[in-house]
This record gives structure tokens, C-alpha cells and sequence, in this order.
């Protein structure tokens, strides 16, 4: 592989792959130190990528593995809250604390979910992967992760109904939905 092939085909991946390392690592500073390590780690197996036949879901996987190999050397940190709003390109500041509530209740809920239901709502709500690339890094077929999708988010909406149940019109949890 050439340096402009790499630069074709591997480097746009990093925009794709900065949500989910920052999602697991937690850290701006540690995220990126991670993508250009992994992007020097790809320059290096270049040979090897070229000849693989899944290119995308090579790197994909190897992105999540190095990110949980760094988790794995320390103790995670806790996301604040104006983390998790840069991740989704909102201000903290320009946001109610009735929405940071929302947001948090969310993300708890999220948190929660079994394996599999957190997995793939992460990869394709969060983090905006196609269901082509999450099942090249889950190993599930298209049809099923929509199924894992959908009932997921449906858990999802049950719980924030719960949450906020003392609404009997539905009203605030369709607002965070």
C-alpha cells in the first residue's frame, strides 16, 4: 500500500473512529493520542491491511481493542457533563438544566441496557456507524441488528417513561425521545 492509498483509504476512518474511542476512553487528550497511535500502528501493518479483505471491519475492531487495551492499563475516569455535550456538538452553557437532566437520565438508561442492546445503540445512535460497518465489528447480520436496534430503543423509551411517569400525556418523555 502507498502512502496516498493509505491516505485514501485508512485515514478517513479517524473521523468515523474519534466518537467511539471518545466514548470508551472518556478523555479528549487520551483520545486523540490513541487515534494517532492507532493510525501509526495501521502505517506500520499497511503491508498486512492491504491484503486483508475487510479492511473496514479490521480497523474498526482494532480501534475498539487498543481503546479497551488503554482502559484496561487505568482506571477509567467519569464523563462529565460537558464532555458528553461536546460529543453530541452541543454548549453546556447554552442548556437547561432541565435538558442536562434529560440527557443524563438517557444516558444512564443506555448504560443499563444489556450487552448487546448497549453495543449496538452506541455504535449506531451515538457514534453513527452504518449497520454495514457494526456488523462487520459485531459479527451480526444486518436484519438482526436492527431487530437488537429497535428493541433497544424501545427499552430505552419504556425506562424514560418510567422515569417520568407522573406525566400521564407522555409528553416530556416524547421530548427526550
Amino acid at each position: 500500500m502507498t502512502t496516498d492509498e493509505f491516505k485514501n483509504k485508512v485515514l478517513p476512518y479517524s473521523v468515523k473512529l474519534y466518537p467511539m474511542l471518545f466514548r470508551i476512553l472518556k478523555n479528549e487528550e487520551e483520545t486523540r493520542d490513541a487515534l494517532q497511535e492507532l493510525m501509526l500502528r495501521l502505517w506500520k501493518r499497511k503491508e498486512e491491511l492491504d491484503n486483508c479483505s475487510n479492511q473496514s471491519g479490521y480497523i474498526i475492531t482494532m480501534a475498539r481493542n487498543y481503546s479497551f487495551d488503554l482502559l484496561k492499563k487505568k482506571k477509567p475516569e467519569l464523563m462529565d457533563d460537558a464532555h458528553e455535550y461536546r460529543l453530541f456538538n452541543k454548549e453546556a452553557e447554552e442548556t437547561s438544566q432541565d435538558v442536562k437532566e434529560k440527557f443524563y437520565e438517557v444516558r444512564k438508561v443506555i448504560d443499563n441496557l444489556p450487552e448487546r442492546y448497549r453495543t449496538v445503540i452506541q455504535l449506531r445512535d451515538i457514534d453513527g456507524f452504518s449497520f454495514e460497518e457494526i456488523k462487520q465489528m459485531t459479527g451480526y447480520e444486518i436484519a438482526n441488528l436492527r431487530v437488537i436496534l429497535s428493541r433497544a430503543r424501545q427499552k430505552v423509551k419504556q425506562e424514560v417513561e418510567k422515569i417520568y411517569n407522573y406525566d400521564t400525556t407522555g409528553k416530556y418523555a416524547r421530548e427526550i425521545l
